[in-house]
């Protein structure tokens, strides 16, 4: 806050006038009154963009959504006290309002005489320096009304992001869609593929999810007599964030009783044309790609369609219908040499295939393409084709390497859904977290009969994007979630921690997976062995608690990073060196605080046992380094060897082992709720799982 602005409002006040005014009566916007006849009376208001003091003439530039205005105080026109005032007292950044006369400079100038000023609002901070715009990305997305002010570019990508939707709400009306509003807080995590949010209702007392998609509620409008309707939803997924991609994001969805996917790709092709036309005045637009390289591409339909399968083999040899398991796409993979960017050994073979295409196919696909003919393990609500059961009929539209619209023809066969969610909800408990869980509900609703239909679903936000030539979706969503910065930290009240609050409180970080293995194979050589039984085992225990997998498999295999780099200096463990470990993951405070916590001769003050992840991380940590020290006694040295009660035995034994912290175990009862065999039990089969990555 400026002490000096500050002061100057205290002057208005001081002469009667108030700096922050309850309304204004405008007669035009400054677009308006630039377009009138000099002489005409007006009544305009706006921020004051430009201030130039001439002696007895002052002029200033007016802003508001409709444009900006030449405005001129002059002596003759003024009173001596009112124009002094505004000398004095006006800054950059203030909003004011003024009556005066339109006429126009021998410049040719429009401008307004001001015959009266009114102080509408002090801006009590400067504004950006000579309004030239919010040039570092992170400002700009963290304090976006500096961004929008300053800079039209960015103002006018927010209003054709607008205009857009306002097109296709009335595209379709204009084909018979009713508009519908479908709950965002949802019993079911289903809708699509993804791993979901959580939170808790306090009321019902019962944990629920942000919704992935409005989908099932929208077929079930279908089966309640809508014949098309449409949504324009908030949808959230709790997932890896990159340039495209965002947790929380816009779709267009909509469904069509009758249609199948062949009569949606038809109506895509005449929606986007009409849409972009309508806004930009041609089908063909400039583009970024996924370098950012502008490259022109053309919307004129038809557009070219491709199969999956063809696709793919044509990319990287794998003929996916002869990978029956998930077990022969993954050895294919590893044979050809692919590295995707997520654990393989976590997906099930639907996500596979997904992963594979995004990362060996998708970003050749320039020009509007159609792709088609899924494998129905990655499509869990899409009708089974005909001729062939193991594809759906469903396609993707992708442009410039982005997909831009999902659609299919409906799976509204209440038992073959029952049966999918049900193989979904098996690999859901196997680790694929993006699997579907059972959605009970929804397939009751599908007994009462639905009609044959397609759903379609479009990204608002990547369209937009592409169309305004961003290659960040946080450019064209308004007010980005951002993580606090120092000066302005999560103002959430957190209550005293309960069953419900222990995980729900907890912010995942899964999506730093691959990076954390990365970082295993560059720094942890004498530890591995303990960080990889860390990482396996917190994945098994987030499982049966209900936290996200991943995440808590990171915070394992991170947990002692450092250790290799301290040579066995303990208090300085999970210090300076670990952080600056962690630096080049960009790896969030949560994670470090997780880390921290389970070191708690060191760190309880400041980082508590008060999380799940944190209370399961600090009583396994001991229990894995010492399975691997009864492991390493045994006469094979074979994990597969060590039984539970190998364990229990050497527990007793005070001697062996001593190092080992016996009372940070035995705090698993009181901490986890779980009986010490439970815990050893579990944490020793998830080893053996990984058994040969740790070399034992």
């Amino acid at each position: 806050m400026d002490e000096f602005r500050l002061q100057k409002a205290q002057q208005l006040r001081d002469k009667g006038g108030q700096p922050f005014a309850s309304h204004f009566d405008r007669s035009h916007l400054l677009g308006e009154a630039q377009k009138q006849k000099d002489g005409k009376s007006v009544s305009i208001a706006g921020r004051i963009k430009l201030w130039r003091e001439m002696g007895k003439v002052i002029f200033a530039v007016l802003q508001d959504q409709s444009g900006t205005l030449q405005i001129a105080f002059r002596t003759d026109s003024l009173s001596e006290e009112d124009f002094e005032s505004a000398k004095n007292l006006i800054d950059l950044g203030d909003f004011i309002g003024i009556q005066g006369e339109r006429f126009t400079t021998q410049k040719g100038e429009p401008t307004v005489l001001v015959k009266e000023w009114t102080m509408l609002t002090k801006s009590l901070r400067q504004p950006p320096e000579k309004w030239h715009g919010i040039e570092e990305k992170e400002t700009a997305w963290r304090q976006r009304y500096l961004d929008t002010m300053s800079n039209k570019e960015t103002f006018d990508r927010f209003m054709f992001r607008s205009n857009f939707i306002r097109l296709l709400r009335e595209f379709y009306w204009k084909n018979g869609f009713t508009e519908v509003e479908t709950p965002t807080l949802v019993n079911t995590a289903s809708g699509a593929l993804a791993t979901p949010f959580s939170t808790h209702h306090e009321a019902y007392d019962m944990d629920v999810f942000l919704r992935i998609a409005p989908e099932t509620f929208l077929k079930e409008c279908l089966v309640g007599g809508f014949d098309r309707v449409f949504e324009v939803a908030r949808c959230f997924r709790n997932e890896g964030l990159d340039p495209s991609h965002l947790q929380d994001f816009t779709i267009a969805e909509h469904y069509s009783a009758y249609w199948n996917y062949e009569e949606n790709m038809r109506f895509t092709e005449k929606m986007l044309p009409y849409l972009i036309k309508e806004l930009t005045g041609s089908l063909i637009v400039s583009i970024p790609d996924r370098d950012g390289n502008l490259i022109e591409v053309d919307f004129t339909p038809p557009w070219p369609r491709l199969n999956i399968r063809d696709a793919l083999f044509s990319a990287c040899k794998i003929d996916i219908h002869k990978m029956k398991t998930a077990n022969d796409l993954r050895k294919a993979i590893e044979k050809n040499g692919i590295k995707l960017d997520v654990d393989i050994n976590s997906l099930e073979r639907g996500n596979l295939i997904d992963q594979l295409y995004k990362k060996v196919c998708r970003p050749s696909l320039i020009q509007p393409t159609f792709l088609t003919e899924h494998p129905i393990d990655l499509s869990p609500l899409a009708r089974r084709n005909d001729d062939n059961p193991i594809i759906t009929d469903r396609f993707q539209l992708v442009v410039g390497g982005w997909e831009i619209v999902n659609a299919y023809s409906e799976l509204v066969d209440p038992v073959d859904q029952a049966e999918r969610f049900l193989h979904q909800s098996d690999a859901n408990k196997k680790g694929d977290s993006d699997a579907h869980e059972k959605d009970d509900e929804y397939v009751k609703a599908l007994e009462y009969g639905c009609p044959p239909c397609s759903g379609w679903g479009m990204g608002i936000d990547r369209i937009v994007a592409l169309i305004t030539q961003q290659t960040n979706l946080r450019d064209v969503v308004l007010f980005p979630l951002m993580r606090p910065t120092e000066n302005t930290p999560n103002t959430i009240q957190k209550t005293e921690p309960n069953s419900n609050t222990l995980l729900l409180q907890h912010t995942n970080y899964g999506h730093l997976l691959p990076a954390a293995h990365g970082l295993l194979e560059e720094h942890a050589k004498n530890i591995k062995a303990h960080l990889i039984a860390m990482g396996a085992t917190m994945a098994v225990f987030a499982k049966k608690f209900g936290g996200d997998e991943n995440t808590w498999k990171v915070a394992g295999m991170l947990h002692d990073l450092d250790w290799d780099h301290l040579e066995k200096d303990a208090e300085e463990h999970c210090g300076m060196t670990l952080e600056k470990l962690l630096e080049p993951i960009e790896a969030p405070q949560e994670l470090l605080a997780d880390i921290r916590a389970h070191y708690q001769e060191k760190y309880s003050a400041e980082h508590p046992l008060d999380t799940q992840l944190r209370k399961t991380l600090f009583c396994i940590d001991e229990l894995t380094g010492f399975i691997i020290a009864v492991t390493l006694v045994r006469p094979s040295k074979k994990l597969e060897d060590v039984k539970v009660k190998s364990v229990t035995k050497k527990l007793k034994d005070k001697s062996f082992a001593a190092q080992v912290n016996r009372e940070q175990i035995l705090k698993c009862e009181e901490l986890m709720g779980l009986e010490l065999n439970e815990v050893i039990e579990i944490t020793l089969e998830a080893m053996k799982e990984v058994a040969e990555e740790m070399g034992l």
